[in-house]
């Protein structure tokens, strides 16, 4: 059975550039008739592969708020052969074929809001804006323009937004979106985000009120800025974008609260900047050489998670945070660099089968106890 919509065909420059059909589509079936070639090596395609954690995002940002929508509109090829011409800028009726060998669909631009729409419900719709008939050539050229083109709305932008609208309503519309104003945008998600480890516990300088509730001062805002600046530093391409950032965090930082319940206090050496960044660090950067070997897709929350536990955590020993170390004022790039190998030590220890804190300089007359 084809698909048909109700359509308004253009031509933006006329005979010179490409055919437009502007329409809606439920998502589930945008994703039946259009296809997503990925990127390969040789050079084919020309979508990055895709992000659950985007996908996720987009999904959990139509379940956290029935207001919020997707206006932006998909961008497609579409090959159609046996179209003819359209009557220009009037409502009329677009037909995909259904049955043919592959999707007559590719999507050019949009294949997390696709996925993510279709994620949250399928019959959601979508709008889209599609090349009717383009050359290879042509949709490679809007590929490059439309994400080459990009970019994000500047800071004084958003704030001049802001008071506009009343603060507190705008404030919590935004964090379905995990974002924040008035605040370093990675902080205001980890302290305000219900899905984070560290919701409502982030030390901020003001005194407590009332109005606070149930928050814990359990970590400063200059510990989660420097342990996010760590994954993006790293340039990883399963983790290309802040959503993916800030849910890589997360995933990290579950795991570790769910394995080191006990240390999930204010005064713990694993909450203070030195121990968030250097296990944020540790833990990066052992990921980062099995993602470059193809071993694990980083953006798969389930997939990093379950490798965490099994293969990192399971070697580390909770003890090393709770235990007095011999060197003080580790907040320098040589000191968290200490920390870093004493976990790498004790990683090694646990895997060969000796004792955690073997050859562990760091700490104070090493004890003998597993």
């Amino acid at each position: 059975m084809d698909y048909k919509y109700s359509a308004i065909f253009s031509r933006q420059r006329g005979s010179n550039g490409p055919l437009l059909a502007t329409f809606v589509a439920p998502a589930g079936e945008v994703a039946a008739w259009a296809e997503v070639e990925r990127l390969q090596h040789e050079g084919s395609g020309h979508q990055r592969l895709r992000s659950k954690s985007k996908v996720q995002a987009i999904a959990r940002f139509l379940e956290l708020d029935d207001r919020n929508t997707i206006p932006t509109a998909l961008v497609v090829a579409l090959q159609i052969p046996d179209l003819e011409e359209p009557p220009m800028r009037e409502c009329a009726t677009i037909t995909i074929p259904a049955d043919v060998d592959s999707p007559p669909g590719l999507v050019i631009d949009g294949q997390h809001r696709m996925y993510g729409v279709e994620t949250y419900d399928p019959d959601l719709p979508l709008n889209v804006v599609a090349l009717i008939n383009p050359a290879d050539e042509e949709i490679a050229f809007q590929f490059l323009v439309i994400n080459g083109k990009a970019s994000k709305v500047p800071t004084d932008h958003v704030k001049l937004l802001a008071l506009h609208y009343e603060d507190e309503h705008l404030a919590d519309r935004l964090k379905t979106a995990r974002m924040v104003l008035g605040r370093h945008t990675f902080v205001g998600i980890v302290d305000n985000s219900p899905e984070s480890p560290f919701y409502q516990s982030v030390e901020w300088p003001t005194e407590k009120t009332d109005a606070d509730g149930e928050r814990m001062n359990l970590i400063r805002p200059a510990s989660v800025e420097q342990a996010v600046a760590t994954i993006q530093k790293k340039n990883l391409p399963d983790l290309a974008d802040d959503d993916s950032h800030i849910e890589f965090f997360f995933t990290l930082w579950w795991a570790v609260r769910d394995r080191w319940p006990d240390l999930w206090t204010e005064d713990s050496k694993l909450l203070q900047k030195v121990g968030l960044v250097t296990l944020t660090t540790f833990v990066i950067e052992d990921l980062m050489h099995l993602a470059d070997r193809g071993g694990i897709d980083l953006s798969d929350p389930d997939a990093t998670r379950t490798e965490i536990e099994e293969n990192i955590l399971a070697y580390l020993h909770p003890e090393f945070w709770e235990r007095e170390w011999a060197a003080k004022s580790l907040d320098t790039s040589a000191g968290r660099q200490l920390v870093v190998d004493a976990l790498t030590t004790m990683r090694r220890n646990l895997g060969r089968g000796v004792k955690w804190d073997t050859d562990l300089q760091l700490l104070v007359e090493a004890g003998q106890d597993e």
